[in-house]
This record gives structure tokens, C-alpha cells and sequence, in this order.
């Protein structure tokens, strides 16, 4: 945060992450670095400012709600894949990101879309079947997909 301070979104975004990616694909759509900085100063304000501190978080179903109802508010938000990416990279391997890799691959498999939410039940149910955990099994879809045709 405090170098996103100093330097300011746009240069930080540029010059720094060197990323000028929107949340959305679309010209108006606020850059990610606005999102990520959003996302930090909600964290900051409920007390989380460490890896520690956002572990912990995951362990206080009350606190963890009121801090998703309030990052759900950052534009870009859309279906929360972002947030469970973030809970994810936190360690909690119970999460998938149900991102268009994920739902192409569902697609391609189920022969019909699926939203969201269906994606996570879908993967979640499937990796208890498989003996793994939620995010392995996004993990291997996710390499899966990667791999060109």
C-alpha cells in the first residue's frame, strides 16, 4: 500500500507491476492495480495486513463474511472468482477459482454451460470422489486447458 501510495495507481501499474490490464475487457473498466488497491485498504481497515494475520481470517467464518461482503463492493468484482484466487493463494485449499478455464473445460465435458456457483459444486464434489482437494484438482483443469491444441 504504501508504495501504490507514493507512486499513485497509474505509474504504479505501469512502471512498477508494468500491468495496464482492466478488470474487464472493456475501455472504461477500472485498471486491476485500482481493484488490488481497493482489496488492500479493505483488508487494512478490518486488521489484516499480514500473511498471518489473512490465515487467520479463513479460521472466523463471522469475520470472513463481513470482509467479503465489503471486498464483494470493489468494482470488477464480478462472480468472485478474484476473491477465491486470493483465499486460494492464502493457502485455503478447499477454493477454487472458477474462471473461464475451469468453465470451458466443465463446458467441454458436460456438453452445456455451467455458472459459477455450479462450477464449484461441480469441481468440489468431484476432487471428494477423486481423493484430492478443491484447488488440485482446478490446478490440474487449469494445466489441462493451458496446453496448446
Amino acid at each position: 500500500m504504501t508504495h501504490i501510495q507514493v507512486h499513485g495507481d497509474t505509474i504504479f501499474a505501469a512502471q512498477i507491476l508494468q500491468n495496464n490490464q482492466r478488470t474487464w475487457a472493456n475501455r472504461q473498466a477500472p485498471l486491476k492495480i485500482e481493484a488490488a488497491r481497493r482489496y488492500a485498504e479493505i483488508l487494512i481497515s478490518n486488521g489484516i495486513e499480514t500473511l498471518a494475520e489473512a490465515n487467520e481470517l479463513l479460521t472466523e467464518p463471522e469475520k470472513l463474511r463481513i470482509v467479503e461482503r465489503d471486498l464483494a463492493t470493489v468494482p470488477g468484482h464480478g462472480s468472485g472468482a478474484r476473491l477465491a484466487y486470493l483465499w486460494m493463494l492464502l493457502g485455503d485449499d478447499g477454493r477454487i477459482k472458477p474462471d473461464r478455464m475451469v468453465l470451458r473445460w466443465l463446458q467441454a465435458v458436460l456438453h452445456h454451460a455451467v455458472c459459477t456457483s455450479a462450477a464449484v459444486r461441480l469441481i468440489t464434489e468431484a476432487a471428494i470422489r477423486l481423493g484430492c482437494t478443491p484447488w488440485e484438482l482446478d490446478h490440474a483443469i487449469w494445466k489441462h486447458q493451458r496446453k496448446p491444441s
